[in-house]
């Protein structure tokens, strides 16, 4: 019983590590939305991210028969960074950073990439993109704490955006390879993940918009096939040039074994020059 209790603590803290990568990968993603647009900086743009994520994840504990043995809860802070260019109008490339501070203290793995717009106005109307990203590799010790993979991982999400005067829609559907080094200590993990989410955004004002975000993913873990999350996010932009994003989120595993959920709580700011 005792290793299994430890094996769904290792579980546990993974999952954290999980949907803050999914959900605050910097300079991936509309923030704090985990799904993107279609939006670059344009040539010789800027831009950089610097944020924090919150996430408390729950997962429940059974033995063989179905008898509760106890419910497991984790914390997991870290600070997403992220710099951006605009290469040409439409094609951007980026950097993507995080320092994880609890439940273990160190850096996750690093992304680099890039967006191209290839469809469409991307400031009004309907367009269209394709990003393609690296994952960096970590060493076989950070793997085994939850910071990432021991192996580069490659990935590719499409992305298409609507932008109104009152309104905006957001859809991706993307891919990730997730191989994994080989460690003692490693839980096992699906190797390919798939994920589609979609994000319909008020325009408020020229200042304030309101973001609902909804998404299924495979779900790395097997306690469950699929993962799924919901977000409200408020943007706000006090001045040209920047914006501060707030967003919380609410991540279930569809069907787990071991009714595994996870909420939190984004935030930060975004400068373009």
């Amino acid at each position: 019983m005792a290793s299994t209790v430890v094996n769904r603590q290792r579980s546990c803290v993974a999952a954290v590590v999980i949907l803050l990568s999914f959900s605050s990968t910097p300079a991936l993603a509309y923030f704090p939305l985990v799904t993107d647009d279609t939006g670059t900086q344009g040539k010789g743009g800027h831009q950089v991210e610097l944020d924090y994520a919150f996430e408390k994840s729950h997962s429940r504990i059974e033995s063989d028969t179905g008898e509760f043995i106890e419910n497991i809860q984790s914390l997991s802070n870290a600070f997403p960074m992220a710099y951006t260019y605009g290469v040409t109008e439409n094609v951007d490339v980026f950097l993507g950073m995080s320092r994880q501070t609890s439940p273990i203290n160190g850096w996750q793995s690093s992304e680099i990439g890039l967006k191209w717009v290839f469809a469409g106005d991307q400031t009004q109307g309907w367009s269209a993109a394709i990003k393609p990203v690296v994952t960096l590799p970590v060493s076989n010790t950070m793997q085994d704490n939850g910071l990432g993979a021991a192996k580069t991982n490659l990935g590719l999400t499409v992305i298409s955006s609507y932008l109104a005067d009152t309104h905006e829609w957001h859809f991706n559907v993307g891919y990730e390879s997730n191989q994994q080094g080989n460690t003692p200590n490693l839980e096992p993990e699906r190797s390919d993940l798939w994920s589609a989410s979609l994000a319909p955004v008020l325009v408020l004002d020229p200042q304030w918009k309101l973001a609902f975000d909804m998404g299924i993913q495979t779900n790395r873990a097997y306690n469950s096939e699929y993962s799924a999350f919901g977000e409200v996010a408020l943007i706000y932009a006090p001045v040209d040039n920047v914006q501060l994003g707030l967003g919380v989120i609410y991540s279930p595993d569809i069907n787990a074994s071991d009714k595994a959920y996870r909420y939190g709580i984004t935030t930060g700011i975004t400068y373009q020059f």
